[in-house]
């Protein structure tokens, strides 16, 4: 996709709002509070394409949630494969853990199938909303 100004305004929106995953409703109002003028579908366009350019990452919600959208940008990059949800409060943690990496390499090698895991997601109670052990 073209490097435009509003994908720029869109990646900058983004990247302030780093620690939150946004829905695309979110994004609008974020893109409003900044008084930039970008249409609900072309931002909707721009999110897809910067989940294909691995810019954003993109989560699919639990039933009857809305999907969101995450800026990562260079920052997650091969360090950062997992994304860990918060059922509660939706916090979004990215971590590298050689346990999970342990497991992925073990379905490829004897189970024959390979896990994406920048894709992968894994869905719990954070530390503060009481997912702590």
């Amino acid at each position: 996709m073209y490097n435009t100004k509003q994908k720029a305004i869109l990646i900058s929106c983004l990247e302030k709002h780093k620690r939150e995953s946004l829905t695309v409703d979110g994004v609008c109002a974020a893109l409003e509070k900044e008084n930039e003028k970008i249409g609900r579908s072309t931002v909707y366009r721009y999110l897809e394409a910067l989940v294909s350019d691995g810019m954003i990452s993109r989560f699919a919600p639990e039933e009857g949630k809305s999907v969101t959208y995450r800026f990562i940008g260079s920052g997650c990059g091969d360090e950062c494969h997992f994304h860990l949800i918060c059922t509660e409060c939706g916090e979004v943690a990215h971590t590298h853990c050689h346990e999970l990496e342990a497991l992925f390499s073990h379905m490829a090698s004897e189970h024959g199938f390979r896990i994406n895991e920048k894709k992968t997601v894994l869905y719990g109670l954070c530390e503060k909303c009481g997912g702590a052990v």
